[in-house]
């Protein structure tokens, strides 16, 4: 069940709506009966404030006592999907009839439940949708139980669990992985720009002469014994690269609508670089370090573009200038929202060393597009899953649009 605008009371004995009201007209009463001197008001003025007062001590005679957890399913929510706070506990003492309210964003949410009255050792189980129309961190809680009097005049509340971040993180769209060229390490499943291989993966390359510390297993003793001299067998295997994610956080270039696309582009490629068991890396045009290879590096990085934001400072020119120094780095794709001079041909300084492509969410521009671009501002994934099964074949000569 849940509320708009609803705010839990704060905590202690306060008085209810219905209890303000019997007060005022206690006041009421005892100040009518001094004016017009009549005895009967200020008698019913004193009941009702004697009311009030029994009100104050029957709940705070009543002390009920919860263990609580809140729990998020899924336990990574993403925009658009559909999330749950669950709420489960169990009562330590007998407990009357209970209020239970546990905030959303600051208190602009709150979701209520009733509890009934019940003994002790009784399990307790709420669930409520949480939205998840926009990405970020959203503090959910305290959440706070309430108890009132049996004339619902006196009202007193009480902490129950701390309040938890939730991080709705972006949407991730099914796409294919980004293409690698060379320049990292050999693997045995990989794909891309063979290189030759120490371990003894890949295919066949060639036969060299037998240096210290080889395996004896890869000598070929057959060729060996032909020579006089030892022989060992050379494989080769495809060494791609790891892939850099760029994103583009200059305000300039970006609408809301251009941003939320470009984290998400980053966010989809992220994921399925995991699937494809890619190396990657992610930062920001200030900088920022998203994530690096390293384990939980995709979940980390989730979370780090939940809460990304456009704006200053504008390193391009120095986040381009460090990856022109690094070894190992077989693919760059930058995503950016309305794509210009400067982004364009910063990432063409990078363009020998491996391949390079911009994916731009805004609408299109005659930006010196020296590198492949996809149009995203439409239909990101349709666009990019086009664009990656031609360039896996010719990576230079072809791109999504007219460049």
């Amino acid at each position: 069940m849940e509320g708009r605008g609803v705010a839990p009371p704060a905590p202690g004995v306060t008085l209810t709506r219905r209890g303000w009201t019997l007060a005022g007209a206690a006041a009421g009463l005892v100040l009518g009966s001094r004016v017009l001197g009549a005895g009967p008001l200020a008698g019913l003025g004193i009941g009702a404030a004697l009311l009030l007062g029994v009100g104050v001590v029957w709940v705070r005679a009543r002390r009920p006592a919860l263990r609580m957890t809140r729990s998020v399913r899924p336990a990574r929510l993403h925009v658009g999907t559909e999330g749950r706070i669950v709420l489960e506990g169990v009562t330590t003492t007998a407990t009357p009839l209970l209020t239970l309210t546990d905030r959303i964003d600051d208190g602009k949410r709150a979701a209520r439940f009733l509890v009934p009255p019940g003994d002790a050792d009784e399990t307790i189980r709420a669930v409520y949708r949480i939205p998840t129309r926009r990405r970020g961190r959203h503090l959910v809680g305290p959440l706070v139980g309430s108890i009132t009097d049996p004339f619902g005049v006196v009202r007193r509340t009480f902490p129950i669990t701390e309040p938890n971040d939730v991080v709705i993180c972006p949407r991730v769209h099914a796409v294919v992985p980004p293409a690698r060229g060379g320049g990292g390490e050999p693997a045995a499943h990989a794909e891309g720009a063979r290189a030759p291989a120490l371990e003894p993966l890949g295919e066949f390359l060639a036969l060299r002469d037998y240096e210290p510390g080889d395996d004896p297993r890869r000598v070929h003793w057959r060729m060996s014994a032909r020579r006089g001299e030892l022989l060992v067998r050379q494989d080769e295997a495809a060494s791609p690269g790891r892939v850099v994610l760029v994103l583009d956080t200059r305000s300039h270039v970006h609408d809301e609508a251009s941003f939320e696309s470009a984290v998400e582009i980053v966010a989809s490629l992220a994921v399925a670089l995991r699937r494809a068991h890619a190396p990657l890396e992610a930062v920001t045009t200030k900088g920022e370090v998203l994530g690096r290879p390293g384990p939980g590096m995709v979940e980390l990085l989730l979370e780090r573009l939940a809460v990304v934001s456009t704006g200053d400072p504008d390193y391009l020119t120095r986040v381009v200038a460090g990856l022109r120094d690094r070894l190992g780095i077989g693919a760059v794709v930058g995503a950016t929202g309305y794509l210009d001079d400067e982004f364009a041909d910063a990432l063409a300084l990078l363009r020998p060393r491996c391949l390079v492509t911009a994916i731009a969410t805004g609408s299109s521009s005659d930006a010196r597009a020296l590198i492949p671009v996809v149009d995203a501002s439409t239909d990101f994934p349709a666009a990019w899953n086009r664009f990656a099964s031609r360039s896996s074949r010719r990576w230079n000569l072809v791109s999504s649009r007219s460049l």
